[in-house]
């Protein structure tokens, strides 16, 4: 199992301007993520590097963006496995300007990623937590192959 080699232990509270990006789409849960026939987060991921690589520049980043929610953690919401649209493509969606906690980490993907949502989980289940969450867009920024950063959209 790989751990997170460095981590934000507080989050750093972020104004976010909008980012067009491109990419591949899909619905799910996290109750629906918790078992292998289900999954659809990784299998998207899969899609996305079959289909999508070859045309990513090495300058784009890597998103994975949560939006569109039912409700809350508990609901339905939708994924975009992508990158930031250039000129030439039409926008399969805009991130949300807003408020929004960055959560960082470097270590050994994906495991390192699915580490640091765990602390983002526990970061909001806390009693000291003193924000709440919008449930309108978090994404997952990758910064390279061993750095992602998580931005929690926040209530103002």
């Amino acid at each position: 199992m790989s751990n997170i080699i460095k981590d934000v232990v507080s989050p750093e509270r972020v104004t976010k301007a909008p980012v067009e990006l491109v990419g591949l789409i899909t619905r799910t849960s996290n109750l629906a993520e918790q078992h292998v026939s289900t999954q659809k987060i990784g299998p998207l991921w899969q899609r996305y590097f079959t289909e999508r690589m070859q045309t990513h520049s090495n300058i784009q980043l890597m998103y994975g963006v949560y939006y569109d929610y039912q409700s809350d953690m508990e609901g339905e919401f939708s994924v975009l496995a992508g990158t930031t649209a250039t000129q030439d493509q039409i926008c399969d969606l805009t991130l949300i300007a807003g408020e929004y906690l960055k959560f960082s980490a470097q270590g050994e993907m994906p495991q390192c990623v699915v580490n640091l949502w765990g602390e983002v989980w526990r970061y909001f289940a806390s009693e000291k937590c003193e924000y709440q969450r919008s449930y309108l867009t978090d994404y997952e920024m990758y910064l390279d192959n061993n750095g992602v950063e998580i931005y929690i959209g926040i209530k103002p």
